[in-house]
């Protein structure tokens, strides 16, 4: 056998062998990355990528979280969470954060139209990035926070463009019509407000209805007298609020006159918490109910009244949704690519039958069931092509190809997320092969959070890998050096063994052999023995590991920046006071639901403090 040694890191690349002189392991996928390292700390991630070297990597989560540092006994590990007034319940510090893509085009979206909002991503004034559902990453990249020759190019081939949009559809935007001075100083004074997130300041609001008056007035330009007329004064001092730092970056610095002492922390302002809130939930700005509460100062007091306002609106479902698809990697199924000769049935029709019917799922179970729906439920929406060529199920009626109707899934075969065809197909390789790896690797890191530091080793490569069982291949990892790793992982991806690269139930692998999905899960979620995936699906819903990381989760989205790292309430690493704050907020609520949590993330002290800053 020809052995390449390579170098590593165990942790993260799970495709692990067995060979002469210890622990060996294959080289790092083919088909992509299998979860981003960044800052010293490893991102929860799923594989990425299906083929050609071309997969684009995990979502993962990195930096470093602000409680993560000994604080006593012994050296390495943090001290567990001590009372209310830890300052580690607060993980954040006091920020400028530059929107995002996907908030600077919903925030054109509110305050101009949606087809101006279309437009600019049309005609690549707005990149890709975040926008765009396939490459979008979770939390997702932030502009950086300096502003270079580059970025402010952008920014003026942004603000012109909407500007000149305004001009061209004045009377339909502005509503303005007849044009008319008073008319267009009213609507400038609703978008100024609506553009800054918050009612101006007297000093802002005079200088803003100075310009236009400037621009109104008969000007000396160039030699010439010049008068614009009220839709170019209009037009330019869009360009203006568009090019305002008030706009274009969230502020999240804070009162420092109502500091907290328990925990330690500067309460955001009203406004600041308004746009925190907003963005959290919808991913667009405060609407004007949210503006006026922060402006007359009773928002705090009413937040869970603003909370379960925004959570009954579509925009809310919209985006919590795709932040949850994206997290489970379920918006890369449009990037699935299988080779035809060994699944013929796999098509662009069927991937687009997957994508939708995993949105669907997601849909039902965030919104209409509990929390641990997500990896119990047996709903499903099929259409005939799903229902035939994947589930393997009698069509359910009324279903054709493009009505996808509700239906409940075999029980012995069929529970939630961890047995849906597209989760599946997002973790699995272009030819099939090497699931097991693959599969533990997402649900460890997606569906509990298990996240490990790299240690250096060296890889080796063993083509017959693939040719064995994932029992034996498990099997192989068993030896110490692997196992430390391995141990944490393998199990899962064995438990869902019944089920092929595109998520077929089977009870043979390709090569005709029986399949054994028996695992003997980790400590993590209570051990003891799965059969299949069905067993640990139940297993994960029971554990206190699958609620933690869901809330984890929620509060890392809140926090927005990759660089915020929320830490685990777990051991040995006891240093996730927020999160554990969040579960027990959670908890005593009696929560039970996906909004019962998103309630408690809003409440929680790390939501709405900042650490001051040194």
């Amino acid at each position: 056998m020809q052995n390449a040694a390579r170098f590593s890191t165990c942790g993260w690349v799970f495709v692990a062998i067995a060979a002469l002189g210890g622990c060996s392991k294959r080289a790092l996928n083919p088909d992509g990355g299998v979860g981003n390292i960044e800052g010293g700390v490893v991102g929860s991630g799923g594989a990425g990528g299906h083929g050609n070297g071309q997969g684009t990597g995990g979502n993962g989560i990195a930096g470093q979280g602000a409680g993560g540092q000994a604080t006593g006994g012994t050296a390495g590990l943090a001290a567990a969470c001590s009372d209310a007034s830890d300052p580690r319940l607060v993980v954040a510090g006091q920020r400028i954060l530059r929107l995002t893509v996907n908030e600077t085009l919903n925030t054109v979206r509110y305050l101009i139209d949606d087809t101006e909002a279309k437009a600019l991503v049309t005609r690549q004034i707005v990149g890709a990035s975040d926008s765009d559902p396939v490459i979008r990453r979770f939390p997702p990249l932030l502009p950086p926070s300096a502003i270079d020759t580059t970025e402010l190019l952008s920014l003026d081939l942004v603000a012109d463009d909407v500007a000149k949009y305004v001009y061209d559809n004045f009377a339909s935007v502005t509503g303005c019509s007849p044009a008319t001075d008073t008319c267009a100083h009213a609507y400038l004074k609703t978008l100024a407000s609506r553009a800054y997130r918050r009612i101006l300041t007297p000093a802002e609001q005079t200088r803003f209805d100075a310009l236009y008056t400037t621009l109104r007035s008969q000007q000396n330009v160039n030699g010439y007298a010049v008068t614009f007329t009220i839709e170019e004064a209009t037009e330019y001092s869009v360009r203006a609020l568009f090019h305002s730092p008030q706009m274009i970056w969230r502020w999240e610095i804070g009162d420092p006159a109502k500091a907290s002492t328990a925990p330690a922390g500067v309460p955001l302002t009203d406004t600041e918490l308004a746009t925190q809130l907003s963005f959290f939930l919808t991913d667009q700005p405060p609407d004007d109910m949210l503006i006026k509460a922060a402006d007359a100062g009773t928002l705090r007091t009413n937040l869970a009244t603003h909370v379960d306002r925004l959570l009954a609106s579509p925009a809310a479902h919209d985006w919590l949704r795709t932040i949850m698809e994206t997290y489970l990697t379920i918006n890369q199924v449009p990037a699935a690519d299988f080779d035809p000769n060994v699944f013929p049935v796999f098509t662009n029709a069927l991937v687009a039958d997957m994508e939708l019917e995993a949105r669907k799922f997601l849909d039902e179970a965030l919104w209409n069931g509990n929390l641990t729906d997500l990896v119990l439920s047996r709903t499903a929406f099929l259409n005939t092509n799903l229902a035939t060529n994947i589930y393997g199920v009698a069509v359910p009626a009324g279903a054709t190809a493009t009505n996808f109707v509700r239906t409940t899934l075999p029980a012995e075969q069929r529970a939630g997320l961890l047995t849906n065809a597209g989760f599946l197909t997002v973790q699995s390789r272009a030819d099939g092969l090497d699931l097991m790896d693959r599969r533990g690797l997402v649900v460890a890191g997606t569906l509990l959070c298990v996240t490990q530091a790299p240690h250096a080793m060296a890889v080796s490569v063993a083509p017959e890998y693939d040719s064995l069982t994932s029992q034996e291949q498990a099997a192989m990892h068993a030896e110490p050096a692997c196992n430390s790793c391995h141990g944490q992982l393998d199990p899962y991806g064995l438990a869902l063994d019944n089920y092929d690269a595109i998520g077929r139930f089977r009870t043979v692998d390709a090569s005709g052999r029986a399949i054994d999905a028996h695992a003997q899960l980790p400590a993590l979620v209570g051990g003891g023995t799965v059969a299949n995936g069905v067993d640990l699906a139940a297993k994960l819903a029971a554990s206190p590991a699958f609620t933690n990381c869901m809330a984890r989760t929620l509060l890392q989205h809140a926090m927005v920046s990759r660089g915020t790292l929320v830490e685990l309430p777990l051991p040995p690493q006891q240093a996730g006071c927020a999160t554990a704050d969040l579960v027990q907020r959670y908890k005593s609520a009696g929560g039970k639901t996906f909004t019962d949590l998103v309630r408690a993330t809003a409440a929680s002290p790390a939501f709405g403090l900042r650490q001051a800053a040194q």
